[in-house]
C-alpha cells in the first residue's frame, strides 16, 4: 500500500514556507529530475518537505494520468505553477536553512514564481480571529478525505489546491462580532458552528460544508496566515481524494451553482490559484 508524504497530517509545526516554481521552455528534464532528487535527499527529517507537481511538469515526469491547469471560468485568478515545495518547521532557523538549500538547488533548473512564509497565529486562528480548519475530519476519515484510494490513478498521493488570499481586515474588523460570525457561520470565541436553521445561506460554512450527490465534500485543510503590516492574509492549502471536490466548493463560493455568493469574498480575495498532485512517498523514492 502506498504511503502519503510526511507532514501532511502533522499540525504541530508552527513555521511554514511555500515555494512555487515554473518550468521554462526547453528545460533539461534530466537536470530537473536530479535537482528534485537532491532536494528530497538533503531535507532533514525535522523539517518535513512536501513536493507536489502542476500538470505541465507532471506530464514530463509521468504518463500514468494527466490533469488540467487551475481554472474557474475566470472567476478566480489562475497562476498555475509547475512545482510546489512546502516546508514545515518548529522554529524559523530550521525553516530558513532547509528552504534556502532547497531554493538554491531548484533555482538552478526552475524559475521561482512565488514565495510565501506562513505561521501559526495564536491557537491556530486565521488573522480574522476565527479558528481555522475546524471542519477537518479526523482519524480514518481524514485519510479517506485527503488521500487517493488504492485502485485509483495516483493512489497514495493527494490532489491539492493552493491560493494566496489577501484579507481586508480593516473592513472585516469594522463589523460587529455578531455580524462577523454570520460571515463565517460559526462563533468567533469558541468556534461553534451555527445549527441548520440559524446558518446563513451565504456564510462560508453554509457554502462549503455540503454534500454533492449524497457524498460529503470533505477536504483536509492546512491553511496558515502570512504577511506583513501592509499585506496579510491566508495561504490556502488543502488536500483531497478527488480534485473535483475543490472545483465544486469553489463554484459554490462564487455563486456559480445557485447564485448565492460566499460572503467571505467581500473581505478576502485570492490573488493566485493552482491545482497540484502530491505523489506518494513510494513514487518520490523511485524518482
Amino acid at each position: 500500500m502506498s504511503e502519503h508524504q510526511a507532514g501532511l497530517f502533522d499540525r504541530h509545526y508552527t513555521h511554514h514556507l511555500f515555494l512555487e516554481f515554473a518550468l521554462g521552455a526547453g528545460a533539461d528534464m534530466d537536470g530537473v529530475r536530479q535537482a528534485l532528487r537532491d532536494v528530497l535527499a538533503r531535507a532533514p527529517a525535522s523539517t518535513p518537505l512536501l513536493m507536489a507537481f502542476g500538470p505541465g511538469l507532471w506530464r514530463k515526469l509521468s504518463r500514468s494520468f494527466t490533469f488540467p491547469p487551475f481554472s474557474l471560468e475566470g472567476k478566480a485568478p489562475s497562476t498555475q505553477g509547475d512545482l510546489l515545495i512546502w516546508i514545515q518547521a518548529e522554529n524559523p532557523s530550521d525553516l530558513f536553512d532547509t528552504a534556502l538549500a532547497a531554493s538554491r538547488r531548484l533555482r538552478e533548473v526552475l524559475a521561482l514564481q512565488l514565495e510565501v512564509q506562513g505561521f501559526v497565529y495564536h491557537d491556530m486562528r486565521d488573522l480574522s480571529g476565527f479558528v481555522d480548519g475546524i471542519g477537518n475530519p479526523t482519524g480514518d476519515k481524514a485519510l479517506a478525505a485527503a488521500v487517493i484510494p488504492e485502485g485509483q490513478p495516483g493512489a497514495g498521493g493527494s490532489w491539492m489546491i493552493t491560493q494566496k488570499w489577501v484579507h481586508k481586515l480593516e473592513s472585516f474588523n469594522a463589523l460587529p462580532v455578531e455580524e462577523q460570525e454570520k460571515v463565517f457561520g460559526r462563533t468567533k470565541a469558541d468556534a461553534v458552528e451555527f445549527d441548520g436553521e440559524n446558518m446563513p445561506e451565504n456564510s462560508h460554512v453554509g457554502r462549503t460544508d455540503v454534500d454533492h450527490d449524497g457524498v460529503p465534500q470533505k477536504i483536509w485543510r492546512r491553511s496558515v496566515p502570512y504577511g506583513t503590516t501592509t499585506e496579510h492574509g491566508s495561504y490556502f492549502i488543502a488536500f483531497t481524494c478527488e480534485r473535483e471536490r475543490f472545483e465544486f466548493l469553489l463554484r459554490r463560493m462564487y455563486g456559480m451553482v445557485d447564485g448565492v455568493r460566499d460572503r467571505l469574498l467581500d473581505y478576502s480575495r485570492p490573488v493566485t490559484g493552482s491545482w497540484w498532485y502530491a505523489p506518494s512517498q513510494e513514487w518520490l523514492s523511485a524518482l
